[in-house]
């Protein structure tokens, strides 16, 4: 299992995107990788924007908030990296195991900019995977 909030905490002391930032950053990296396809929609508030392309599925996972992005370790991310360099870069397997856990109290407290949206027990905090993240804070 892995402490989410220490990863959090290293990628707000790195970046909150503010105005336009995050906008700039998912078209530079449309530019940089043009076979990756984007699945975020601004206009609904999203809070993580998704890449992938047809070869691996979902490669990566960048928070509209704080500056860290989740790359998935068969995405060969060379196109990229200059692009994402100057974020938090979580290299992961997958998005769907279930090896991260969560101090929901020190979440709010520490990084207001994520919202965990989903209900008490909707997600089980001690052992949740990068999905349920997706879900919980969208």
């Amino acid at each position: 299992m892995e402490n989410m909030m220490e990863i959090l905490k290293r990628a707000r002391d790195k970046k909150i995107f503010l105005n336009n930032e995050f906008k700039e950053l998912l078209i530079k990296i449309q530019l940089a990788d043009s076979n990756l396809e984007l699945d975020w929609d601004d206009g609904a508030g999203e809070e993580w924007a998704r890449f992938s392309n047809k070869k691996d599925g979902i490669v990566c996972m960048a928070s509209a908030k704080i500056g860290i992005v989740f790359v998935r370790k068969t995405y060969k991310f060379s196109k990229i990296k200059n692009v994402i360099d100057m974020l938090e870069i979580v290299f992961v397997d997958d998005y769907y195991s279930e090896n991260w856990f969560i101090d929901l109290t020190n979440l709010k407290q520490t990084i207001p900019e994520l919202y965990w949206h989903t209900s008490e027990g909707a997600v089980d905090t001690s052992s949740f995977s990068l999905d349920d993240l997706y879900f919980a804070t969208i």
